[in-house]
């Protein structure tokens, strides 16, 4: 079965307990997944409903404010178990996006690209500071949710690494 990324991240917050979409919403951001997911607030309903469609979760009624409770189904667990291995396992490029920038930087002028590098090490290391910070006040969080403070900050450690080495080998020219 097809899964969209933003499916198998829903269905992952949705294998700890059954939640509404309002409280899907806080734990994407208070994980900090909004800088790596293209989950809009806007589409969660829109993806719980998709998944209840072809039967990885279904809803209940509940009082209150959210009138829909959703948890998965265990064709949803056995389906999310598959595509968890297969994106543990495939290798896909980790950040695309800074990648294909880099592709096509023959266009920027030298000093620009070299502003452009500055800027975004000082946001690395600001969300590196912010993550850290959040990181501690979530130990208690699911093994999931501590993987992925640790994968995002050692993959913020890295790309700056690249970047200050970058910045040097730039500057020697």
């Amino acid at each position: 079965m097809k899964l969209s990324l933003s499916e198998q991240l829903i269905l992952g917050i949705l294998c700890e307990q059954a939640r509404h979409g309002y409280e899907i919403e806080k734990i994407i951001n208070e994980r900090g997944m909004r800088k790596w997911t293209e989950v809009g607030f806007s589409s969660i309903y829109f993806v719980l409903d998709k998944l209840e469609a072809k039967g990885l979760a279904t809803s209940t009624v509940t009082a209150g404010k959210e009138k829909k409770q959703f948890a998965i189904t265990d064709t949803g667990i056995s389906e999310l178990k598959h595509k968890a291995i297969m994106l543990i396992t495939e290798r896909q490029p980790a950040n695309s996006h800074l990648m294909t920038g880099l592709a096509t930087s023959q266009l920027i002028k030298s000093t620009t690209l070299h502003t452009a590098l500055k800027k975004r090490r000082g946001t690395l290391a600001t969300d590196l500071a912010a993550l850290q910070n959040k990181q501690s006040s979530l130990l208690h969080a699911p093994r999931s949710a501590q993987q992925l403070f640790s994968l995002s900050e050692a993959l913020l450690r890295a790309e700056l690494n690249w970047i200050n080495e970058e910045l040097k080998r730039r500057d020697k020219k």
